[in-house]
């Protein structure tokens, strides 16, 4: 069947480019889009692809006439910052050069002495670590890795430009250069020294806030920047959805961002279902935590654009390796330490160490501070790397905290909690669900006493922060069923999510997740566990297959199911069972195959397209649907036929808006059973059961 197969590209009106499917869809494949354009029972419906093109047709004919909810403003304010130029919004940056001894006088690194007095006063317009990236006047510092051609990135970064160059004591140049060689022991510590002296270390120019931890930081940031933006500072942030500035985003190199290249979806409604929709002309962040020399770099544009405060979502990884050794911190703050990322790192002496380090850096206690959860049975460790500072604690079970949570009132809509702190109560309402999101909260008022934030501020901006994009992120059409998008995707982090979702009152947990191909594949059998026992019903789908088979993954999902559903399915006289995707059974199979998966309410749809859907158009009121696993990430990544693959767009909270918009006329079908899947006409799936000696 069923694997998602790149096809050629059609380019057709207001639709942007998409890829027409080389593999048939069959009558397995359940289409909320078909159902709805044919008006009654799936079932019934022909499933050829060109019937189906002529349904999606159809509806969107009808729709062009109709007014029903829709998330289109969304896209009409994308449509409209795509031509926005937001330098206009800003001051120009200044003009930065240096001679190279002067650069490295400031940078306290010292000038190879038989160094001419032309070579000292080369002229220095920019840094650069990546030499495709390097312009006319940069020096280009080499960061050396495991078996790159140290000689190739060189050559490279002198044809593109480069006035010097820096790199470590192993380079052997092949040939004689026209420009300064200086051979240094440690790159990866002179970029960072180079970066505060030529951008006038940015860092002190700033409020400057580090979060760390093992969950819940870029939540915790993102609340943080709310409170900058209630006090009307500008505010940066760098994290893992974006590096910014206000409401502008920004690159690597501290410009602001711009489309360099169309984005055939900004008009769309959604993707395709087995076709591929370019992604060109999107944002993507390259890490949360970039490295030293960029850390410097985005921080620099925020601080020339009049940045007051910048939040930084601080990485364990991203902290070991010195990343943030010469960002001037004023605030510190510990979310917690989960035991999956431990083991993940290595061990809890080499995770604490390297997230201690950030507090360590604060050592003057007449401007810095420490905000630490007490609730973490680690607290004690980060008070003493602290030690030198005054600390704000917080915590839900410890009352003698600074912050606590005197009173939670969680629910699936949205989350109130009154405050204790040492300057009066708070009572914030936040649609951020779940006890994971009221530590958060907590993090974010303990930041904003520690820098003197009135606490009519604090409130005000966490809660005009509904969203933080793939967190916990709800999407609301007025359906009277929560609609959640995640990125959990290990078991830990679904376990936690399903936790507080269940824990905020879900009738029904209706879950969609899968596993990434090629990545963590002992971690899949325990994935299938925690989302059998943890959510109601369950959907396993693909998620970024990449050269996998997506059967595979499935197969290894699966197996962390109970036995008895493992039994049951092994005694099925067809290959596959009843756990796979419908489409791989024979077509005569089919309902078996269907008629088993809704036995123990667990499916197994590959199209991701298809499996939202599902889950929302059986979703019924106060319940729950979970779409974990990708978050903000709005591409999916499948085999390019080859020994690689390639990247399309799909996002998962556009996909649970288009079908949330299109529920109203499935809701109109007051005749058709959507309790299971495939849906039928009422009374029709009762006597296909008396037929089969159900009953």
């Amino acid at each position: 069947m069923a694997d998602l197969v790149v096809a050629s590209v059609q380019t057709g009106p207001d639709s942007g480019e998409q890829m027409s499917p080389q593999s048939s869809t069959d009558t397995g494949d359940l289409n909320l889009d078909a159902i709805i354009a044919a008006g009654g029972s799936f079932d019934d419906q022909s499933a050829s692809n060109a019937s189906e093109t002529e349904m999606y047709q159809q509806l969107d004919d009808e729709e062009d006439d109709e007014d029903y909810p829709q998330d289109t403003q969304v896209q009409e304010q994308e449509a409209d910052e795509e031509e926005e130029d937001p330098d206009a919004s800003y001051p120009d940056r200044p003009v930065r050069s240096y001679t190279l001894a002067g650069l490295l006088e400031l940078a306290d690194i010292s000038l190879p002495e038989d160094f001419e007095q032309e070579e000292r006063e080369v002229p220095i317009s920019g840094l650069q670590n990546r030499p495709h990236k390097v312009q006319q006047g940069d020096l280009y510092i080499h960061i050396a890795k495991p078996d790159e051609d140290i000689w190739g990135c060189v050559h490279e970064a002198l044809q593109r430009g480069a006035a010097t160059i820096i790199a470590s004591e192993a380079f052997e140049a092949e040939e004689d250069l026209e420009v300064p060689v200086m051979l240094l022991p440690d790159c990866l510590d002179a970029q960072q020294r180079l970066a505060i002296a030529f951008y006038d270390n940015p860092s002190t120019k700033m409020t400057v806030v580090g979060v760390t931890g093992s969950c819940g930081k870029t939540t915790t940031s993102w609340l943080i920047r709310g409170m900058f933006d209630e006090l009307d500072k500008s505010a940066g942030l760098i994290g893992s959805v974006e590096y910014g500035i206000d409401e502008y985003l920004m690159n690597e190199e501290g410009d602001l961002w711009k489309r360099d290249e169309p984005d055939p979806t900004l008009r769309r409604e959604s993707s395709v279902p087995y076709c591929l929709t370019p992604y060109c002309g999107k944002y993507v962040v390259p890490e949360t935590l970039p490295d030293g020399l960029h850390v410097q770099k985005i921080m620099a544009g925020q601080a020339d654009r009049g940045a007051a405060a910048c939040v930084l979502e601080c990485t364990t990884s991203g902290l070991q390796e010195g990343r943030c050794d010469y960002v001037d911190f004023d605030v510190a703050v510990f979310t917690n330490i989960a035991k999956d990322k431990v083991d993940a790192f290595g061990g809890i002496k080499q995770y604490l160490d390297a997230q201690g380090s950030l507090f360590l850096k604060l050592q003057d206690d007449s401007r810095q501070r420490a905000v630490i959860n007490t609730d973490d049975p680690y607290a004690d460790d980060f008070r003493r790397f602290a030690s030198k500072v005054p600390v704000v604690t917080y915590a839900i079970n410890d009352r003698t905290a600074d912050v606590y949570a005197e009173k939670v009132s969680l629910g699936i809509w949205e989350s109130e909690i009154i405050i204790a702190t040492p300057i009066g109560h708070l009572n914030i309402l936040t649609p951020l669900i779940g006890r994971n999101n009221v530590y958060n909260v907590l993090a974010a008022v303990a930041t904003g006493l520690s820098i003197n934030v009135p606490l009519q501020t604090i409130v005000a901006g966490i809660e005009a922060t509904e969203v933080v994009p793939g967190r916990t992120e709800y999407i609301d059409l007025q359906q009277n069923f929560q609609v959640l998008v995640d990125s959990a995707d290990t078991p830990e982090a679904l376990s936690r999510l399903l936790d507080d979702v269940k824990m905020s009152g879900a009738r029904k947990i209706l879950l969609v997740f899968g596993c990434e191909g090629l990545q963590d594949v002992g971690k899949r059998p325990y994935m299938g566990e925690v989302a059998h026992y943890k959510a109601d019903t369950v959907i396993i789908t693909n998620q970024n297959q990449r050269s996998e088979d997506p059967n595979q993954i499935v197969q290894d999902i699966i197996s962390g199911f109970p036995e008895d559903i493992l039994e049951y399915n092994a005694k099925k006289p067809w290959p596959g069972g009843i756990l796979q995707d419908v489409q791989r059974a024979e077509y005569t199979l089919r309902e078996f195959v269907f008629e088993g998966q809704n036995r123990f309410r667990r499916y197994v749809c590959e199209d991701r397209y298809s499996a939202i859907r599902w889950a929302i158009a059986t979703a019924q009121k106060g319940d729950v649907v979970v779409i974990a696993g990708k978050g903000d990430k709005d591409w999916t990544e499948v085999s390019d036929g080859e020994d690689g693959y390639i990247r399309g767009w799909l996002d998962d909270r556009v996909e649970c808006r288009n079908a949330l918009s299109k529920l109203y006329k499935l809701d109109s079908m007051r005749y058709m059973d959507r309790t299971e899947i495939p849906f039928m006409v009422m009374g029709e799936r009762e006597s296909r059961y008396w037929e089969w000696g159900k009953k």
